[in-house]
């Protein structure tokens, strides 16, 4: 049976202004409805670009987060991603376990190396080492995350025998769920990751991408790669009134019969079970929350038949 997690609206990039409101009721509506997870966005600082446009209004997702889990008791709770290289990576690590701890071992700890130039420079933090840092950061918080006194030395980082505390509730450690799409970011996820989590992505180049993990996995000498988790945008063109049943349809956008059917297709030819669900051009918290009620009333039935 397929999984449904949930994007739950922390920025405005869904179409309407982010409120604390509108974050509390998606997040317990979304846990009423029977999705597994829900994720929240990461920006600190952004540009005046178009492609940060939608990131000028993001509340903090760690604090959000933390929030969300004192009004839920079961689901998931996730950062879809938290950019992780400009953090300093101990003081990330032991909010994750703080999060962990306070929600139940509820924490997904999904992570990314960014793309705004822009947000690195006023952070301070090189934007050519994102990569290198990411990587590292990884390996730090797994030490971290260990029973007793931690020692790490790397590039960036290096102690010994120092007391990070609380650890996590799950153990080994809160899962790790790799975003990015770039060989070097598939290879970091068949390194740490249980899940990669992709943004959409057309069908041909997921199955694409899923088998170079595949393959890195097995140079590795790890017996099955991450399972796959992309995120799927939906657009239900009743509700937001938004045109997408001419033959350029948009995948994901239409009549919930076409939306059912083109995650059906994920499924089939990409053996996708897991959707990240992003309800994108929604112009306001009550468009966003009839759209949860079609997706689990109208075409998860589809999906799962």
């Amino acid at each position: 049976m397929a999984q449904y997690s949930f994007r739950i609206p922390n920025a405005d990039y869904l179409g309407f202004p982010a409120t604390p409101q509108a974050i509390i009721e998606a997040a317990v509506k979304a846990e009423q409805l029977g999705f597994d997870a829900l994720f929240v966005n990461d920006h600190v600082i952004v540009d005046d670009s178009p492609r940060s446009d939608p990131w000028r209004n993001v509340y903090d997702p760690l604090l959000v987060l933390s929030y969300v889990a004192a009004r839920t008791t079961k689901v998931l709770l996730g950062t879809s991603v938290l950019i992780m290289p400009y953090r300093n990576p101990i003081v990330t690590a032991k909010m994750f376990a703080t999060l962990d701890q306070m929600s139940g071992g509820r924490a997904i700890a999904g992570v990314g190396a960014g793309w705004n130039r822009a947000e690195y420079d006023a952070l301070g933090v090189p934007y050519r080492e994102r990569g290198a840092r990411t990587a590292e950061y990884l390996r730090l918080w797994q030490a971290c995350w260990q029973p007793g006194p931690t020692s790490f030395h790397g590039r960036f980082f290096s102690f010994d025998h120092m007391h990070v505390n609380p650890k996590p509730l799950q153990q080994p450690h809160p899962p790790i769920w790799m975003g990015g799409s770039s060989r070097a970011a598939l290879r970091r996820a068949a390194r740490f990751a249980q899940v990669w989590q992709p943004t959409p992505t057309p069908l041909a180049d997921l199955i694409s991408r899923q088998a170079y993990l595949r393959d890195v996995c097995a140079e590795m000498g790890r017996e099955s790669a991450p399972r796959t988790r992309m995120s799927f945008r939906v657009n239900f063109s009743r509700i937001t009134g938004s045109a997408g049943n001419g033959g350029d349809r948009p995948t994901g956008q239409g009549s919930p019969q076409q939306v059912a059917s083109d995650l059906k297709r994920y499924r089939q030819e990409a053996g996708l079970e897991e959707f990240q669900i992003n309800f994108n051009g929604c112009g306001s918290l009550q468009q966003l929350l009839d759209s949860m009620d079609v997706l689990v009333q109208e075409v998860m039935p589809l999906v799962a038949a």
